[in-house]
């Protein structure tokens, strides 16, 4: 039985199909709508990028609000994470495993790894770096506006000051995060792999023995 995904790339190709018969311009059909699509799916996926720093936000307010509003934006936060930990694992299920993964490791190993990559990487791009940026930030910023004659600055300044780093925040630790992240997670597989394959020297040796 054909899965949803499936019925949909069909009927992309149908689509395509149908359009090219009919020598379609790419400007005056359907098809102009694919790209405005891709771009929309583009803006979205970065969009929701930021719900990973509703606890930033939260952080911002500390000074202004009670604490539970930024305890919940902070579980907000945690929510997001792990449902993006569980589609990421979701996705290396479906991927499947290479060749590598395929000869050294089980599937639920292979997807365990996969998750905790994932989870290492947002804990520290989403929720520790930043938290530990944002707070900072509003902390210094209090003690500088702590002598500003406008009340309405002197509560609000830590908060704006706050709030202007949280759409910096994925330019500053997303690439470096995920590439030293990669490159942890390689070292651990290849150690892994070489653990998996000196247990199995030993057990080749027995066995030509044997013979």
């Amino acid at each position: 039985m054909a899965t949803s995904t499936e019925v949909a790339v069909h009927a992309a190709h149908d689509k395509v199909d149908e359009l090219a018969e009919r020598n379609a311009d790419t400007t005056e059909s359907d098809i102009r709508y694919l790209a405005y699509g891709a771009r929309l799916r583009t803006a979205l996926r970065a969009a929701t990028r930021y719900v990973a720093y509703t606890s930033d936000v939260g952080e911002a307010f500390r000074p202004v609000v009670p604490p539970w509003i930024v305890t919940a934006a902070y579980g907000v936060s945690w929510l997001y994470l792990s449902g993006d930990v569980a589609y990421e694992s979701y996705k290396s299920y479906h991927r499947g495993p290479t060749p590598i993964e395929a000869a050294n490791f089980s599937e639920s190993s292979r997807i365990a790894i996969a998750a905790v990559q994932r989870a290492t990487f947002q804990s520290i791009a989403s929720m520790g770096l930043p938290a530990l940026t944002i707070h900072t930030a509003v902390a210094q910023s209090r003690k500088a506006f702590r002598h500003a004659t406008n009340p309405k600055i002197r509560t609000w300044g830590p908060t704006a000051t706050g709030l202007a780093i949280v759409p910096i925040l994925p330019f500053l630790f997303d690439h470096p995060v995920e590439h030293a992240t990669d490159r942890a997670f390689d070292w651990i597989r290849q150690k892994l792999i070489e653990r998996n394959q000196s247990k199995d020297q030993p057990a080749a040796q027995t066995d030509r023995k044997d013979l």
